[in-house]
C-alpha cells in the first residue's frame, strides 16, 4: 500500500507541476464555456419569455453545467493519464521496473491518480457553480441536489478515467496523445449533445449518440441539475423544452431502454476496458 501511495503522490505532483498539461486539460472546458456564454447559451432561454432574469440565469447555467461537468471528467482524466505516455516514451518507468515494486501497483497508481485529481477539480468546479448560481440568479440548489450531483460526478469520474486509461494504453507516442487530446473533447461534445442539442443534429445522430456512454451520463446529470429549475416552470413548458435541453432519455439505437440498465452496461463496459488497459500496459512495460 505504501508503494501505491508513493506512486500516486509522484504522479499527482508530476501532473500539477506541468502547467501546460493542466491548462490543456481544461482547454475543452474553457472553449465550451466561452461558446456557451457568447453564442450557444442564448438559444436555451430565448423561448422562455415569461420568466425573470434570475430564473433565466438559473435555467441556462443548469443546462450549461450539465454538459460542462461531464466534459471536465473526460478532459481532466485524459490529461492526468498523459503521464503514462510520457513515462513510457522517455523510459522513466525503467527506474521503477528494477525495484521490488510490482507492475500492477504502477498501473493502478496511474488510475487512482486520475480519479483523485479529476474528482477534486470537478467537484471544485461544481461548488463554484452552486455559489455562482446562487449569487447571480438568487436561486440556490437544495442540499440534496448538491449531494446527488457530487456523488454522481465522482461515479462519472471512475467511468471517464477508465475509458481514458484504456485509450491512452493504445497510443505509442506523445504526439499521438496530443492529437487525441485535441479532438476528443470536441468529438464528445458534439456526439453527446453538449455543444448543441441532439434534436438539432438529426435523427441519425441519435443512433450514434445512443452508443456513446457520455451521452447518457450527460442526460442523467442534466436530469438531476434541472429538476429544481423545471419545478419553476409550467408542466407544458417543461414538456416542450425537455427534448431541446437534453433531459429526455434516448434509449439505445432507437429502442427504448431504462437508464438504469444503460448505466449498468456502462459500468460493465468500464470494467472490461480497465482489464484490457491493464493488459496493454503490462505488455508495454515488458518490452
Amino acid at each position: 500500500m505504501y508503494d501505491i501511495l508513493c506512486l500516486i503522490k509522484r504522479n499527482t505532483l508530476t501532473f500539477l507541476r506541468d502547467k501546460a498539461a493542466v491548462f490543456f486539460s481544461f482547454l475543452s472546458v474553457i472553449i465550451l464555456l466561452a461558446l456557451y456564454f457568447l453564442f450557444i447559451g442564448r438559444q436555451y432561454t430565448s423561448e422562455l419569455q415569461q420568466v425573470t432574469e434570475g430564473m433565466r440565469t438559473f435555467i441556462s447555467i443548469s443546462v450549461i453545467m450539465g454538459g460542462v461537468l461531464v466534459i471536465n471528467t473526460v478532459s481532466l482524466s485524459l490529461g492526468v493519464v498523459g503521464n503514462i505516455i510520457t513515462d513510457l516514451q522517455y523510459k522513466k518507468l525503467d527506474a521503477f521496473l528494477v525495484t521490488p515494486v510490482k507492475r500492477y501497483k504502477i498501473i493502478i497508481s496511474y488510475y487512482i491518480t486520475s480519479i483523485m485529481v479529476t474528482s477534486v477539480l470537478t467537484l471544485l468546479m461544481w461548488f463554484i457553480t452552486v455559489i455562482y448560481v446562487g449569487l447571480f440568479s438568487g436561486y440556490w440548489y437544495s442540499l440534496l441536489t448538491i449531494i446527488k450531483v457530487s456523488g454522481i460526478l465522482i461515479f462519472f469520474t471512475f467511468i471517464s478515467a477508465t475509458v481514458m486509461v484504456y485509450l491512452t494504453t493504445l497510443l505509442k507516442s506523445v504526439n499521438a496523445f496530443g492529437a487525441l487530446s485535441g479532438i476528443l473533447g470536441t468529438f464528445i461534445g458534439f456526439v453527446s449533445g453538449i455543444y448543441m442539442p441532439l434534436v438539432v443534429l438529426g435523427k441519425s445522430m441519435y443512433y450514434v449518440a445512443s452508443v456513446v456512454p457520455f451521452t447518457h451520463m450527460t442526460i442523467l446529470l442534466k436530469q438531476i441539475i434541472l429538476k429544481e429549475p423545471y419545478e419553476l416552470l409550467p408542466p407544458h413548458v417543461v414538456e416542450e423544452i425537455s427534448v431541446f435541453y437534453g433531459t429526455n432519455e434516448i434509449g439505445l439505437l432507437g429502442q427504448p431502454l431504462n437508464m438504469g440498465w444503460i448505466i449498468l452496461f456502462i459500468v460493465l463496459l468500464s470494467i472490461g476496458l480497465l482489464y484490457f488497459a491493464y493488459r496493454n500496459m503490462n505488455k508495454k512495460m515488458a518490452k
